[in-house]
């Protein structure tokens, strides 16, 4: 049978949460929030029935006892309870199962970051080869314009852009590799940051006690100097 407390569920099921019971037919979705509310109401109960059920006045009934035969019957769920060995087995079950998503999850994130910081690296070494090319181009040709002071002299305005071009593409390269570490360095972090989280619990308080310890000597000899 069920429990009082939840045929007093069920009642505020029907008559508070949801006042229209006598046209439940009408709100399906409704209806089966109501009975999901109550399989998981009956979840630990033992192994049998719970029926939904309209009586001769058209009001809502649910109950793990067989309706009049006058009702009319909208549904029956079957329900049977779990041992303890097959509860813990499925909480087991469903911890692995979370455990395996977080770990797929957290190795999608590495590799998102470390395919970023393979195109950042890449864009890094295109910034340099175009740096170094256009600095030995840019190089020969100010020598070519300054082979004597009176070319010196005529090109002088150009032989300054031609500089400031092979300076800014080596700035442009730089800040590509800089990005390019920077990315590398964010794996590296986010690696050993996920290799902690999943690192275990008793390992976790022995490195914490180590710590603690170290700085505590630590603490000590500074005293004492």
């Amino acid at each position: 049978m069920l429990s009082n407390f939840r045929v007093f569920v069920i009642n505020s099921i029907k008559f508070k949460l949801f006042p229209l019971v006598s046209q439940m037919n009408k709100h399906p979705i409704l209806l089966a929030l109501a009975m999901i509310f109550l399989f998981v109401l009956t979840f630990d109960a033992e192994a049998g029935q719970v029926y939904t059920w309209t009586d001769e006045h058209g009001n809502l009934h649910i109950t793990d006892s067989p309706p009049p035969k006058s009702a009319k019957i909208k549904d029956v769920i079957q329900y049977q309870q779990k041992s303890v060995d097959e509860k813990r087995a499925e909480r087991k079950e469903q911890q692995e199962e979370a455990l395996e998503d977080l770990k797929e999850q957290q190795n999608r994130q590495i590799e998102e970051a470390k395919r970023k910081a393979r195109q950042a690296d890449e864009r890094a070494q295109e910034a340099a080869a175009r740096a170094e090319q256009i600095t030995r181009d840019n190089n020969a040709y100010i020598k070519r314009l300054g082979s004597t002071k009176d070319k010196r002299k005529q090109f002088k305005k150009r032989i300054r852009r031609l500089k400031q071009e092979a300076e800014t593409a080596q700035e442009v390269a730089n800040v590509a590799i800089e990005e390019a570490r920077l990315a590398f360095e964010a794996v590296r972090e986010l690696e050993e940051k996920i290799a902690k989280e999943n690192q275990p619990p008793q390992e976790k308080k022995l490195n914490k006690s180590g710590r603690a310890a170290g700085n505590k000597t630590e603490n000590s000899n500074k005293r004492q100097q």
